[in-house]
């Protein structure tokens, strides 16, 4: 069982974007290039260095499908809990779930 995955264990800030990052299947780059920032800039986010600005966090969070919320915080919309499984609601634009 992956640690993050263990309902016992707490992801921090980074690890939270490293998680969305590598279940989105879109690598470090690809996020650059689609957030306008440099490949640097999201390394130093998912390695816990430094924190995106507000508008790079929202659109990290529309680009992997992870609700700004439970990157911020690690709750998730509405009262749930960590994902297990990717087991976030999708979201809208809004960050708000679909359906």
């Amino acid at each position: 069982m992956e640690l993050a995955l263990d309902p016992k264990y707490t992801m921090d800030f980074a690890e939270r974007l490293s998680f969305a990052q590598r279940r989105s299947g879109l690598g470090v780059q690809e996020i650059a290039d689609r957030l306008d920032v440099s490949r640097n800039a999201v390394s130093t986010w998912i390695n816990g260095r430094n924190k995106p600005r507000p508008r790079d966090l929202k659109a990290f969070a529309l680009l992997t499908g992870y609700p700004v919320l439970w990157l911020e915080t690690g709750e998730a919309p509405h009262g749930g809990g960590a994902p297990t499984g990717g087991s976030l609601p999708g979201l809208d634009s809004n960050q708000e779930p679909i359906g």
